[in-house]
């Protein structure tokens, strides 16, 4: 985790006035708009190719209210990115402070292969992102699904700070 990763977290910045995305040290990070969760921070940098961290109060992400087990990492189908109708499915590994996400990957992969160039690309063309993850054993009562859990992120401003985060991290893949 970047230093000012932390200093963000530590001054609360997941209020709705800040749901804008930014630079902070290289790094294109973005509060939720909207959640019932205790994630707080989006944070997507270079890594292999790129790095997807969620961050969140108090430990791993769970609900806001009640003291659930975190028992969806490494385990696919229990968290989905969402983006404007296109659904694309994730698993997590945990990293201190943040949850790692990943593209269900295959054994060798160890489960977790890096997300996509399209990934990326639907990030920064598009206009909402919800993060869901099924950490309960309820259904999310607005659709049915196992995911209960969510954050809801704006995309319109995520071009620019992507295409400037991700740009070394291209830039290294092409030597």
């Amino acid at each position: 985790m970047k230093p000012p990763v932390i200093a963000l977290l530590a001054f609360g910045i997941a209020t709705p006035a800040l749901a804008e995305w930014r630079l902070d040290n290289g790094v294109a990070i973005v509060a939720p708009a909207a959640t019932n969760s205790t994630m707080e921070l989006l944070a997507i940098s270079c890594g292999d190719p790129y790095l997807v961290e969620v961050y969140s109060r108090g430990g791993p992400v769970r609900p806001a209210e009640g003291d659930h087990p975190a028992k969806y990492f490494h385990i696919p189908g229990r968290i989905e990115a969402r983006i404007d109708g296109r659904t694309f499915p994730l698993v997590a590994a945990g990293s201190g402070a943040a949850a790692v996400l990943f593209f269900p990957g295959s054994e060798m992969q160890n489960g977790m292969a890096s997300v996509s160039d399209d990934f990326i690309e639907t990030l920064k063309a598009g206009k909402n992102l919800s993060l869901v993850f099924d950490v309960t054993p309820e259904r999310n009562e607005a659709d049915g699904s196992a995911f209960e859990t969510m954050a809801e992120f704006p995309l319109e401003s995520s071009a620019a700070a992507l295409d400037t985060a991700l740009a070394p991290c291209r830039h290294s893949a092409s030597r």
